[in-house]
């Protein structure tokens, strides 16, 4: 338990602003359970405007109950730091809520489905929206606190390679004005 709570420091420290993909299926991590990703990704008109890299540690706490934290790097000094706890609905659906930063502090809220093919492979998809909580000048020069409000479509697919090694690539279609396309795709350890 110690280990998992130093990796997971570690990451907040290395990190510390721009919005991460899923990255993940409708199911939790089972109790006792650690996982640990790199994902490198693209953002598409918004966001980091180019490559960005993820690295991503999650917990199974208990059946049906995991925690995660997301940490990423991406061009002109851009960083985003996020945790979140998710929860199981159903076999193969789960909601997740939290909160990251990236440049400005923001909310999450996560609902993914996801249908297994055969034994290797899952396909997933669902919504997930972050709530931005920004302050900008108006039009007299004052400053106001706003909310942006930006919502995708994840679609991704998970391969496992070998039990503790799988495989996932995910595109995040914009919904929303202030969202923008993520496409990406990395390798996620399970121990």
């Amino acid at each position: 338990m110690k280990r998992i709570i130093v990796i997971i420091s570690l990451l907040f420290i290395v990190t510390a602003s721009t919005n991460a993909q899923v990255f993940n299926t409708g199911q939790t991590l089972k109790k006792g359970v650690l996982a640990l990703g790199i994902q490198p990704a693209v953002h598409i008109d918004g966001g980091v405007n180019g490559g960005i890299a993820y690295a991503h540690a999650g917990y199974g706490l208990t059946s049906g109950i995991d925690v995660s934290v997301k940490a990423g790097v991406g061009r002109l000094n851009t960083f985003y730091v996020g945790g979140d706890i998710e929860f199981a609905l159903a076999k193969h659906m789960s909601v997740a809520v939290g909160g990251h930063k990236s440049g400005d502090y923001g909310a999450d809220a996560t609902f993914l489905f996801d249908i297994p093919i055969k034994n290797k492979a899952i396909i997933y998809s669902g919504a997930d929206a972050d709530f931005d909580f920004v302050e900008r000048t108006n039009n007299t020069g004052e400053d106001v606190n706003e909310t942006d409000i930006l919502v995708w479509i994840p679609v991704g697919v998970e391969v496992e390679i070998t039990k503790s090694i799988h495989f996932l690539v995910e595109a995040n279609i914009a919904v929303t004005s202030d969202a923008y396309h993520i496409v990406g795709g990395g390798i996620m350890l399970y121990f």
